[in-house]
């Protein structure tokens, strides 16, 4: 979009009031607006701003919640969060119901073996997922547990991105692949 000299939009932008990211993340939604899909993001976008305004125009957004330096992410009590899960058993799950702006905001948590998952949306449940098993080597002895719902379309989301670009950046040929310094290989 055009700038002026302050760095503004020249012509009314249909999202100038929300905040960059959130800006951002309606504009990359926009052809799915009102159409009731979810939209799996990384710790980039999660902004409780940008989720709530995707859940205003009909999109279910989450995103992974990482500490931003010393920081959680705003309306992320991510220590306190930590802190309940510490003792509890591998694939434990527990969502934090919020109210921001009349609107339902979660915080969805599952213990794993040396972490807590986090992810925030406006929608979800924690219901184990019976076909997304995982497995952990906890001190010699292998111990599976069930993603639930939020955590299992997170981890299948994030490797659909990665694998169309890994073939995207993949060589074509033979030839690109192959690299010799052998003269007859050459000739």
């Amino acid at each position: 979009h055009p700038k002026n000299d302050r760095g503004m939009p020249r012509f009314p932008y249909e999202f100038e009031n929300n905040t960059k990211t959130s800006a951002l993340m309606l504009e990359m939604t926009k052809l799915i607006h009102n159409i009731g899909k979810v939209v799996t993001m990384d710790s980039r976008f999660c902004v409780a701003p940008g989720i709530l305004a995707l859940h205003d125009v009909g999109v279910s957004g989450q995103a992974l919640i990482k500490k931003r330096g010393r920081f959680w992410p705003k309306h992320v009590p991510g220590n306190q969060i930590d802190e309940y899960m510490k003792d509890k058993p591998l694939g434990y799950a527990a969502t934090l119901k919020q109210c921001i702006d009349g609107k339902g905001f979660l915080v969805h948590c599952q213990k794993d073996d040396c972490y807590v998952t986090k992810i925030m949306s406006t929608h979800g449940l924690i219901q184990p997922i019976d076909n997304h098993n995982t497995y952990r080597n906890i001190n010699g002895t292998w111990e599976s547990f069930k993603y639930v719902e939020p955590m299992s379309r997170h981890n299948h989301s994030k490797h659909w991105v990665d694998d169309v670009n890994n073939r995207r950046h993949d060589p074509i040929g033979l030839e690109e692949v192959w690299a010799t310094k052998w003269w007859p290989t050459r000739q």
